[in-house]
């Protein structure tokens, strides 16, 4: 294998596919990026096992020929080098040879065949993206996704496509967020998976350029294939059943609080300073035209209270409920709204915070389970 190639165009091209090399693995060829060149494309492919990274890379080609390049020191490399133009080559021995004007950098690859092969073919089921609207899913659900690796099918993001809507739902068993989309076209048929929270974030760093603008997501019931022009992601799915989630959302909440999102978080931010370090509750006591959040430490004796101006529309004169802090700030700060309604049952049943004003074709659902007060 043998080609031309800008330092900044390769590096542009490692850097896509080398977040999903392990840092750890007893699969030792899975420290490698997969480069096989083909005339004027240099293909770049990186595993972790469960998904596939692929990006091309627009080279002046001399030879084809594969190669398994170690990512680290190759990216290390890259980062180094002043943006010209570089030569690769590889030897009989399969070790890597880049030439500069002034340099010659040897490392030592390993035989391609040892890689395992991407899935080629695409799922018959897709659906298209913006940019932005992939951005807004994964930004408003996937705070949700749970860390639990006992509870395999929390640790992922169910997708669940129904005629032109998709239904993207986490939870991690204290907190639960369910957003509806409408107005989807092109999709083939109803399905449903559930993404690993590993590759939502890697597909969410890619989409982090300016210079993507669409996703179009491929999906199958074993795998899922995002592919955004730039980059292909092929995942496994996460397996296991997801709970039934509709169960657990209360269908009539009376109580209704309207408050500005910022006001609201920023006084909650400063209480909490003062909450219990394992619970971190902070307790909201509500009346007709105000909210007055308090936490205090009972073991260091430090407490703290705040009031701000809300509107409450309930027949109750007076309500007091308790949450964790750092799940209810959490919950705000990707509510993607100015103002919030939060819908209240009893105090010991989960509260529903939704956007005041919804988006088009948007339903936007946030369960905080409460923390009962003594």
């Amino acid at each position: 294998m043998k080609f031309k190639v800008s330092q900044e165009q390769l590096l542009q091209g490692v850097a896509k596919v080398s977040g999903v090399v392990p840092a750890r693995t007893p699969l030792a060829f899975l420290y490698n990026i997969h480069a096989t060149l083909q005339k004027k494309e240099l293909r770049l492919t990186a595993s972790d096992g469960d998904a596939f990274l692929l990006t091309s890379v627009p080279v002046e080609g001399m030879e084809d020929g594969s190669v398994l390049i170690p990512a680290k020191p190759l990216q290390d490399l890259l980062r180094e080098l002043p943006g010209a133009e570089l030569v690769l080559e590889t030897t009989p021995e399969q070790h890597l040879l880049l030439n500069t004007a002034r340099g010659q950098f040897t490392i030592p690859g390993e035989d391609p065949s040892k890689y395992p092969a991407a899935p080629a073919d695409r799922p018959p089921n897709k659906v298209t993206f913006t940019a932005q609207e992939m951005k807004d899913i994964l930004e408003q659900t996937t705070f949700g996704i749970s860390h639990d690796e006992l509870r395999p099918a929390l640790t992922g993001l169910l997708l669940q496509f129904k005629g032109n809507e998709l239904r993207a739902v986490s939870t991690d068993g204290h907190r639960l967020v369910r957003l509806i989309k409408g107005g989807l076209k092109g999709l083939g048929g109803d399905i449903e998976v559930i993404v690993s929270l590993r590759s939502l974030n890697l597909l969410a760093r890619h989409l982090s350029a300016d210079s993507v603008q669409k996703v179009d997501v491929f999906l199958a019931t074993n795998r899922v294939v995002f592919d955004t022009g730039q980059l292909v992601i092929t995942s496994k799915v996460v397996e296991g059943k997801f709970p039934a989630y509709e169960a657990v959302i209360p269908k009539d909440n009376p109580h209704k609080l309207h408050f500005s999102v910022e006001t609201f978080s920023a006084v909650a931010k400063r209480v909490s300073i003062f909450a219990n370090q394992i619970n971190r509750l902070v307790v909201l006591r509500i009346s007709a035209d105000q909210v007055r959040i308090s936490a205090e430490d009972p073991e260091s004796g430090r407490r703290a209270q705040e009031e701000i101006e809300a509107k409450f529309e309930s027949s109750e004169s007076e309500y007091e409920i308790g949450y964790n802090a750092n799940y209810l700030l959490e919950a705000l700060r990707h509510l993607g709204s100015e103002e919030a309604e939060l819908l209240l049952g009893t105090p010991t049943s989960a509260g529903i915070l939704r956007q005041h004003e919804k988006r088009e074709n948007e339903d936007l659902l946030m369960l905080l389970m409460p923390i009962r007060l003594q």
